[in-house]
């Protein structure tokens, strides 16, 4: 296929994107972003439309990029369907159905083949020269999806492969151009709780800041799409000014899995748009980076509608992505999984090495109203449910985990899904087949999180490597920083439910084993291997265990002000991010004793600070 006989539409460009959503947290998986009818069981009231140009007339053959959501774990029709339109007339297949493939086949391999992306073909279309209209209609508001449309006068068949995607894509829309946004002090990409704290203090103390974030809205799991409440300590010693940042953008309430205004987006935003060192990119994913010897020359995103590519380049840079994906474009070791106990002596790793991470938590809940509802029956593509296994409950809350045996990264769409699939499938039973059903019937579905709430992925190797017994013993170190209080909070299936469902588990537990307040060191926030790139947050230089005290918000956000600080110190005295533990460690230990933030601001963080992971309650 080429731009001679083909015309290539990006759901994600419509001119009016309707009640669909816009989906970008699997840009680097599948290629793209596109548009998700994330009706919560309501089939979309408005469609997705467009207008294009057909600039021969003739016989053009509708393809459709799309997904069959559910076959991984249904052999049943899924819910995910839609219809096409063109010129106001509705295709006569039904998209996202899957491929025509043996489904007696349930073999792995068959089933993870089945719930891939795959372009199904439409009807063919006499077209004329000159404009016509396109648009996306929902058919069950249950996740139906749409990455592009292709309009061929070709016989050739389009591939599935991501790599065919883009040959596709370049062949017929070109390649799109890059705009240079010029070179900063320091370029921070992720704008969780440590990158928004990283750029605030950087800032601060006179950095010329970028902030890259791939959505729309500051947070992370701490924002209204995720909507995970804040835990661990803030203010300790050795360095209590530390923190005070985390308090200026932090919600002033508990909870997880509560309303929008909950969570308090705005404070975050507002705080960032009043530094004048921070230049803010939301939207932006980036896919690609450029090397000077073993230096980030520069990073290259794409924007999440329109699809338009920026380049920016810088002195220092910090990956906050939480996944680890600038490390991992730039050629940093990563870790990933749970070490060996012998790896490095500690006695709550497992015997052998494996791929096993804590969880994604999808959050939803749903609410008693003073009038009756229905939700679709989920008995034929849903989760097979019965009365000891269902959890009638009206929130979801940190032990709803998902994909804790599979891969964080590269199924990360699966493993969301999998956590839409158990909520849906939670609420249908309960609506329709529950033995006590009649209290349901005034009980909506109100809200289901489609942005993955995620705990553990890769980690970056960095100088060293904290582990358990630097924690517990604990073994201090002499670039000891901001404090770790969170016990050592290791998620493990649920036993009651993953008998039931091995393999697809979806209930977790939590072990804790306590620590002190701990100074996590300097050298755990830079890589080993690119020499000016800083990490914070949940991708630092720890263990599987270690991982499990230091990966709460609260900390993450007291490493990216450390981080921030020494990225200004780099700017200000041409130092690379070694050079701060190795020469200037006094230097950092000056400002972290100052601390960036604001102390003229209610103080609110009193809650959460102790982990209450062992009580499984849907109202923490």
């Amino acid at each position: 296929m080429k731009s001679t006989d083909s015309i290539m539409l990006l759901a994600t460009r419509f001119d009016d994107l309707g009640d669909w959503t816009l989906e970008q947290q699997f840009v680097l998986q599948m290629g793209s972003s596109y548009l998700l009818a994330h009706g919560i069981g309501k089939p979309l009231e408005k469609d997705a439309h467009t207008s294009f140009n057909v600039q021969e007339d003739g016989e053009y053959t509708l393809w459709v990029r799309t997904k069959n959501w559910t076959a991984f774990w249904s052999e049943g029709k899924t819910p995910g369907i839609f219809q096409v339109k063109v010129d106001g007339v509705a295709d006569a297949a039904e998209f996202g159905v899957g491929k025509d493939e043996d489904k007696s086949d349930v073999s792995l391999q068959a089933r993870a083949a089945r719930a891939q992306w795959y372009w199904q073909k439409g009807g063919t279309y006499t077209l004329a020269k000159g404009k016509h209209e396109v648009a996306l209609h929902d058919l069950m508001g249950l996740d139906g999806r749409c990455d592009a449309i292709i309009f061929t006068k070709s016989s050739e068949v389009p591939g599935d492969s991501v790599e065919e995607y883009k040959t596709i894509r370049e062949s017929i829309m070109g390649v799109e151009p890059v705009e240079d946004k010029g070179y900063y002090d320091f370029v921070i990409v992720g704008a969780g709780m440590s990158g928004l704290c990283a750029a605030i203090a950087a800032a601060r103390f006179g950095a010329k800041v970028a902030l890259i974030q791939d959505r729309y809205i500051l947070g992370g799991n701490n924002s209204s799409e995720v909507r995970v409440g804040l835990g661990g300590q803030i203010n300790m010693a050795p360095y209590p000014s530390l923190g005070y940042i985390l308090n200026e953008i932090g919600p002033d309430r508990i909870g997880n899995a509560r309303g929008a205004h909950h969570y308090q987006d705005w404070k975050k935003m507002d705080v960032i748009l009043a530094e004048k060192n921070i230049t803010l990119f939301t939207g932006y994913t980036v896919d690609s980076v450029e090397m000077d010897a073993n230096k980030i020359k520069s990073v290259t995103a794409v924007e999440a509608t329109k699809q338009t590519k920026i380049k920016i380049s810088g002195y220092t840079f910090s990956d906050c992505t939480g996944d680890a994906h600038l490390a991992v474009m730039a050629g940093a070791e990563t870790m990933m999984g749970r070490e060996a106990r012998s790896e490095y002596g500690e006695s709550l790793a497992p015997e052998k090495a494996d791929g096993y991470t804590m969880g994604v938590s999808i959050e939803w809940y749903c609410e008693d109203w003073n009038f009756p509802c229905t939700f679709p029956d989920s008995f034929d593509w849903g989760l097979k449910l019965d009365e000891t296994t269902v959890e009638p409950v009206h929130r979801a809350n940190w032990y709803w985990e998902v994909g804790m045996n599979d891969d964080q990264v590269a199924d990360a769409e699966k493993i969301r899904d999998y956590g839409m699939y158990v909520a849906y499938s939670t609420f249908s039973y309960c609506k329709n087949r529950l033995a006590k059903k009649e209290d349901w019937e005034c009980t909506h579905l109100t809200w289901v999180s489609h942005v993955s709430g995620k705990r553990e992925s890769r980690r970056i190797v960095g100088d060293l490597v904290l582990r358990e017994q630097d924690l517990v013993r604990p073994i201090p170190y002499e670039d000891g920083t901001c404090t770790t209080t969170w016990r050592i909070d290791q998620h493990y299936p649920d036993p009651r439910n993953a008998d039931k469902y091995p393999g697809a588990e979806w209930m977790s537990i939590g072990v804790l084993t306590p620590i002190d307040p701990y100074a996590l060191p300097y050298r755990c926030f830079y890589s080993k291997d690119v020499a000016n790139m800083f990490m914070a947050g949940r991708d630092i230089s720890v263990t599987h265990i270690a991982l499990g005290s230091v990966r709460v918000m609260r900390t993450c956000a007291m490493m990216g002000e450390v981080v921030g600080m020494a990225a200004s110190i780099c700017a200000k005295k041409e130092l690379l991010p070694r050079d701060i533990y190795k020469t200037n460690f006094q230097d950092l230990v000056e400002l972290m004793k100052k601390g960036a933030g604001r102390t003229d601001v209610p103080y609110t963080q009193f809650y959460h600070q102790v982990d209450r992971t062992g009580h499984q309650a849907e109202d923490r």
